[in-house]
């Protein structure tokens, strides 16, 4: 076989829980469930079949490279859509503090298998973005219970493109700088408009200068500053390795 045959490009889907170090022995394993619950629920009513994704669980979170021919609109909007339902019903009856929070990236790019796993920098950039400082501060900012970043390729081929049922102007574009990596990306947060929010410094605007965050997903909201007949009126102010460890694998394609 001449070097290179086996070269691939494909999805890779990378996903971590927020606050999971912090939690006890116990919590982590409620989390570690929960994770896997949400995944599974929002890739079957996506039409996905996650039995053929190859992961590399790491307690918080997964590292998938999909299966070729996995439609690639599919899993940037049905499957993100499903997972923040998902996420929603999987917190409503918990405490702030215990709710479920991820944070989501797509990526498509060469995915090599390897001795070990996978190779190629597919596997490399979607665990850079999904733990970048934008993609973070964006989730902590909003109090959102989702948040999604996509590669500038995806966003330009499948987003803006109109192949889903997105909008790209619900999406922010963001640089993601660690060490030697500097890549455009574009984060969206379901249900939240983060253009007012300082996702470099991880600071929200102050009073006025943007819209205030919308009530952390899960969470119930209080009364408004007013009622009047019937309507409400509220005033308010991996970094990655070259190789990758991956349980599975296929061929190319999205």
């Amino acid at each position: 076989m001449a070097e290179g045959d086996d070269f691939a490009r494909r999805l890779v889907v990378s996903v971590d829980a927020k606050g999971y170090g912090g939690s006890t022995g116990n919590w982590q394993a409620r989390i570690q469930a929960g994770l896997l619950r949400v995944l599974g629920l929002a890739a079957e009513r996506a039409g996905l079949d996650r039995s053929g994704w190859a992961t590399q669980p790491a307690g918080d979170g997964e590292l998938a490279v999909l299966p070729a021919g996995e439609p690639e609109p599919r899993v940037v909007d049905d499957f993100a859509r499903h997972l923040h339902a998902e996420l929603r019903r999987h917190n409503r009856d918990l405490p702030a503090d215990k709710r479920l929070r991820l944070r989501l990236a797509v990526h498509f790019g060469p995915a090599i298998p390897a001795g070990n796993g996978y190779s190629g920098a597919g596997p490399v950039v979607a665990s850079r973005l999904c733990d970048s400082p934008p993609l973070r501060a964006a989730l902590d900012l909003t109090g959102a219970a989702l948040a999604v970043i996509v590669s500038a390729r995806v966003f330009s081929e499948t987003v803006e493109q109109e192949h889903t049922s997105l909008d790209p102007a619900d999406f922010r574009r963001v640089t993601v700088r660690v060490k030697e990596f500097a890549e455009d990306a574009w984060i969206w947060v379901p249900g939240h408009d983060i253009d007012g929010l300082d996702l470099d410094s991880g600071q929200a605007p102050p009073p006025g200068a943007g819209p205030a965050p919308r009530p952390a997903d899960g969470a119930a909201q209080e009364p408004a500053a007013g009622d009047y007949a019937g309507a409400r009126i509220q005033a308010g102010s991996f970094i990655g390795r070259d190789s990758i460890n991956i349980t599975r694998g296929g061929g190319d394609g999205r």
